[in-house]
């Protein structure tokens, strides 16, 4: 504990005032113990003595009788250390038409109720004791009443010892408002007088969702980790990573929100480890965790590549879908030949976002084995499917205009080209009329 700062002191004031001294300012931890002395006596609070939390001494109706040297005794209750302050001398300071008169009461005449030391605006703690103070001074001392209340009612619990103090044993949010500080001179006309502070009753956080001890979250999946909390104040939400602030990773894959918790957007192995949850509020703080798990799944298909048959100069769609954690990378070949893939793109084959393979125009030569390979750290499938082209059908010879003798055989010619293995057939028409083999004048061979 370190010496008291400051020195000796003189301070006068009027008779059948209220003198209030400070506590010499003093070094320690914890808090010293203090007591007061006047004259070498300890001081005990009285109808005529207050002291206040603070441990500021207050006489009040001061006489001639109150002057003296008054000091503190500061002890550290850990060590046993005590140090004593510098004095401060009391004197009165007494009007001329009091001179002739050493009579405290006839001194002074009767002084309306004035508040000294007024009660503060507190916050308190659910269920942790609170205090209010109301220090007042008035002429005669003896008949000062000190009462509270709240809300337009007189309390009477909790009053202490000259009603200079109300305390809440265990408050609840309930017991939050304003307190009325009311002085008064019991059996007089003087007016009252009054001084109010605002009770603040915190709660500390608790929390109304948590995540689960252990999160488990496939790669490349979103995941989130509940967390929510009430207070009041209400509650503010901190997230740790293996003890690291969420905020000071600055990974654009963790999102906070008050709605949900924290959302981890495609999760990586690397996002494996411990998250805690922290609610702060001024009431105090709390915590949850989860130990988050990545894992991974195997590729697989959802829907296999089929064969496909198309004409020459058209185009083709394989589909080839894919389920796994991470997602697999699709490419396709065919052959020995990459055709496409994440990095890998030729003309007129193209991979589709579903892991399909689009190709376009179709030419001839395309024909033949088409294999999707879907492939991950855990492993890698395929699955072959065949395309094949049609050439396509065309006029080779085409009917031509022709004059003849009426009355004689007009023979028009058509031919086709065609691919093998496809069966064609004609059909004539006559302006927009189809010519029916029927027989007659007209006959198609």
């Amino acid at each position: 504990m370190g010496n008291f700062s400051g020195e000796e002191q003189r301070g006068p004031v009027s008779v059948g005032g209220a003198a209030v001294l400070n506590t010499p300012t003093v070094s320690c931890f914890p808090r010293p113990q203090v007591t007061w002395y006047r004259d070498g006596h300890k001081i005990i609070p009285s109808n005529r003595v207050a002291i206040s939390l603070d441990n500021q001494l207050v006489v009040l109706a001061t006489s001639a009788a109150d002057v003296g040297r008054y000091y503190v005794q500061a002890v550290n209750e850990l060590t046993g250390e005590n140090h004593t302050s510098p004095s401060v001398y009391l004197s009165m300071a007494v009007s001329k038409k009091n001179r002739v008169s050493q009579d405290p009461d006839d001194l002074v005449e009767p002084v309306a109720p004035v508040i000294v030391i007024g009660p503060k605006n507190t916050s308190v703690v659910a269920g942790r004791e609170a205090t209010l103070e109301c220090i007042a001074n008035a002429r005669p001392v003896e008949r000062l009443v000190l009462s509270w209340k709240r809300n337009g009612r007189r309390l009477a619990s909790g009053v202490g010892v000259f009603g200079r103090r109300l305390t809440l044993s265990s408050p609840s949010l309930s017991d939050g408002g304003v307190y009325v500080c009311e002085a008064s001179i019991l059996n007089s006309t003087t007016r009252p007088t009054e001084a109010r502070a605002h009770l603040s009753v915190l709660e500390p956080p608790y929390f109304t969702a948590e995540p689960k001890l252990k999160t488990v979250a496939a790669v490349d999946k979103n995941v989130d980790l509940h967390c929510q909390a009430k207070g009041v104040p209400p509650a503010r939400i901190e997230w740790y990573k293996d003890a690291v602030p969420v905020s000071k990773l600055a990974n654009p894959r963790y999102k906070v929100t008050s709605a949900t918790g924290l959302t981890v957007r495609r999760v990586q192995p690397g996002d494996a480890g411990m998250f805690q949850c922290f609610a702060r509020n001024a009431a105090g703080d709390t915590q949850t965790h989860t130990q988050l798990v990545v894992t991974s799944v195997a590729p697989s298909f959802s829907l296999l590549p089929s064969d496909l048959t198309v004409t020459d100069g058209n185009s083709a769609v394989f589909s080839c879908e894919t389920t796994g954690s991470p997602k697999p990378a699709v490419s396709w070949r065919r052959g020995s030949q990459l055709l496409a893939s994440g990095t890998v793109q030729i003309p007129r084959f193209t991979l589709l976002e579903s892991g399909g393979l689009l190709v376009e125009p179709i030419r001839m030569h395309d024909s033949g084995d088409y294999t999707c390979t879907a492939a991950s750290a855990d492993g890698s499938i395929n699955a072959t499917a065949t395309l094949t082209v049609w050439t396509r059908t065309f006029i080779s010879v085409p009917p031509v205009d022709q004059r003849v003798i009426k009355g004689t055989t007009a023979t028009l010619d058509c031919n086709a080209t065609h691919d093998p293995r496809v069966n064609i057939s004609f059909q004539w028409q006559r302006g927009a009329v189809p010519l029916q083999p029927s027989g007659g004048r007209v006959s198609l061979c």
